[in-house]
């Protein structure tokens, strides 16, 4: 059976210095041409072993691209044998963002994919690093996710109100589980905030890129087909959206910015909550103003000039 137009560019994506200007030392340069591969983390608990091959086989099917499974908290034997697929087993479950930092330091090409465990890929993913080497400020590129009855729910749409689905462009943030990141920029912001478990920890990161200079790019010519799914699927995951609303606000956010996005949180958060999981969402939420993150990493509100572009991009940071 053809393979899928999934091959590669042969020029590789341009890398930027701190400063912003451009670099002819490109850090990861080397290592990409060594390899002439896109790598992907699939992120897995091993609890859908059909979907998880069905994932790694859309990924392993395209030329150029090698597979590495992250087994967060599952065993060795949960996990698909198939040919230029790698894996490692995490002990415990770290969570969503931890397993996914562990899967990005695993890994070694300048750009790095990310696909959900029940989730497949359709489309040329050259494009994906066509849209980095145009780009040298793209820090990620988010993609267009498609349920089995061929629609984009609202909330896989990075703009406020789901507007557009099948239009791409600049946006203020991107989906975890269908996207790329460049590791310089990942790298540049410090990676994932791994402390929140479940929950908004790409919405913090796509904050901490914009302010350092980074882009996020929505891209719907490469399409993810992912099941439509609920908050509630996952255990505690009403209470962890509570309260991470609240911990990424303190972190990431200016005070004044802060407040307003936990109040109008809390409203939104306890409207669209099922009337069984409100009680739960309140709980997280007030959680998230008595504990805090356990890694101790400090606070540091993004630029007032951060909010502003984020704004202008469609998604102010109160929402």
């Amino acid at each position: 059976m053809p393979r899928r137009g999934c091959s590669l560019p042969d020029s590789l994506p341009t890398s930027r210095s701190r400063s912003g200007g451009l670099t002819d030392a490109r850090p990861y340069a080397a290592v990409v041409a060594a390899t002439s591969t896109f790598e992907w983390v699939v992120l897995t608990m091993g609890d859908r072993p059909g979907e998880l091959e069905r994932a790694v086989r859309s990924l392993a099917a395209c030329d150029g691209v090698e597979v590495l499974v992250v087994a967060n908290g599952a065993p060795a034997e949960a996990l698909p044998e198939l040919p230029n697929v790698r894996s490692i087993i995490l002990a415990d479950n770290v969570g969503i963002p931890a397993g996914r930092h562990a899967g990005m330091e695993a890994t070694q090409s300048a750009i790095v994919g990310f696909l959900d465990d029940d989730a497949t890929i359709e489309g040329d993913l050259s494009l994906v690093m066509h849209a980095f080497e145009e780009n040298s400020d793209l820090g990620a590129v988010s993609l267009r996710i498609v349920d089995e009855d061929d629609t984009t729910n609202p909330r896989h749409v990075p703009r406020v109100g789901g507007v557009d689905p099948e239009v791409g462009g600049s946006v203020a943030n991107f989906l975890g589980g269908a996207c790329a990141i460049r590791r310089e920029a990942y790298d540049d912001v410090g990676g994932y905030f791994v402390d929140l478990f479940y929950g908004h920890e790409e919405i913090e990161l796509s904050w901490r890129l914009a302010d350092a200079g980074w882009q996020v790019n929505y891209l719907t010519d490469v399409v993810v087909r992912h099941p439509r799914t609920d908050i509630s699927r996952h255990e505690h995951g009403w209470r962890l959206t509570g309260r991470n609303r609240v911990w990424i606000a303190r972190r990431t956010l200016p005070w004044p910015v802060a407040t307003v996005h936990v109040a109008v949180w809390l409203m939104l958060g306890l409207v669209r909550a099922p009337r069984s999981c409100r009680r739960a969402y309140l709980a997280g939420w007030w959680s998230g103003w008595t504990t805090t993150w356990p890694s101790g990493v400090r606070r540091h509100p993004i630029r007032w000039s951060t909010v502003w572009r984020l704004t202008r991009l469609g998604r102010p940071p109160i929402v």
